[in-house]
C-alpha cells in the first residue's frame, strides 16, 4: 500500500499541473457614454458586478448597456455576442460579433476587441451608427463581420462609446487587463463603480438614435440552451458554435 507521504508526493504535481493549464477568460468593460450599466448575461442573469468578469472555463454569452430601454436579452437594444473557448480543433476558438437582427437594433456605439491574445491583441469590430453594415449581423447570415481567435485563454474587452480595438495595443499584458497606458482618461468603467446606473441624458445624442434594421428573424441560437460549464466569477462574479449564426 502507498504511504500517505508518496500520495501526496504523486497528487500535489498533477495538481498543480491541471491548475497550470486550467482555461480562463476575462471580459472587461469600459463605459465611457455617461450613462447606462454594462450588462453581462449567462444563461439569463447578469453576471456582471464590477466591469471585469472571470470565466474559469468557456463562457458563451451576450452582453449590451442597459440604458432604460433592453429587454432581458437585449431586445431593442445593440447586442454583443460572444463564445470564448479554448481552441481544440482548427477554427473551433473563440468568436465575437455585434448584433442589430430584429429585435435588437442600434441604441449606443458599441466595440469589442480581444487582448493578452498573441494572435488576436486589437481585433474587433466598432458599430457607431445605425447602419454599421461592416460590423454588425443585419441578416443571420452576415457571417463577414464575427471575428474569431484561436488563441488559448483570449480576454475580451468590451467597450461603449469608446473604441475598443484602440484601447488594446499590440503587446500582450500581464495582469489580465487591457494596457493602461492605451485606456484613455475619463473611463467611467475602469474602477469598482465602473458599471454605474446613470439616466441617459434628456435630450438623445445621434449615437443614441435608434433604426430598425431590416426584418430578417433573429438567431434562435441561444447561449441559454448550450451545455459547457457554468464559469465562476473570481473578481465579480460551452463548444465550437459560433454566437450570431
Amino acid at each position: 500500500m502507498l504511504s500517505s507521504r508518496l500520495l501526496a508526493q504523486v497528487a500535489v504535481p498533477f495538481l498543480l499541473a491541471l491548475r497550470a493549464n486550467a482555461e480562463t477568460h476575462l471580459i472587461k468593460f469600459v463605459n465611457q457614454c455617461g450613462y447606462g450599466t454594462p450588462t453581462l448575461m449567462y444563461n439569463g442573469k447578469n453576471v456582471l458586478t464590477g466591469d471585469t468578469y472571470t470565466s474559469n472555463g468557456p463562457f458563451s454569452g451576450i452582453a449590451y448597456l442597459q440604458t432604460g430601454g433592453c429587454n432581458l436579452n437585449g431586445e431593442n437594444c445593440t447586442l454583443l455576442e460572444t463564445t470564448l473557448i479554448n481552441p481544440t480543433c482548427s477554427g473551433c476558438g473563440s468568436s465575437t460579433d455585434i448584433s442589430l437582427i430584429p429585435p435588437h437594433k442600434y441604441s449606443v456605439e458599441t466595440s469589442f476587441a480581444y487582448y493578452d491574445a498573441p494572435h488576436c491583441d486589437g481585433k474587433g469590430k466598432i458599430c457607431s451608427t445605425p447602419s454599421c453594415t461592416n460590423a454588425a449581423f443585419f441578416a443571420p447570415n452576415d457571417n463577414f463581420v464575427q471575428v474569431a481567435c484561436q488563441d488559448n485563454d483570449a480576454n475580451l474587452l468590451v467597450a461603449f462609446c469608446a473604441d475598443a480595438t484602440q484601447l488594446v495595443t499590440g503587446n500582450s499584458t500581464s495582469g489580465g487587463s487591457p494596457p493602461a497606458s492605451s485606456m484613455p482618461s475619463g473611463s467611467h468603467s475602469m474602477g469598482p463603480s465602473a458599471p454605474g446606473s446613470m439616466p441617459p441624458p434628456a435630450t438623445p445624442t445621434p449615437s443614441m438614435m435608434s433604426s430598425q434594421p431590416g426584418s430578417m428573424p433573429y438567431p434562435t441560437a441561444s447561449p441559454t440552451t448550450m451545455s459547457m460549464p457554468t464559469p465562476s466569477s473570481t473578481s465579480t462574479d460551452p463548444g465550437c458554435d459560433e454566437p450570431g449564426v
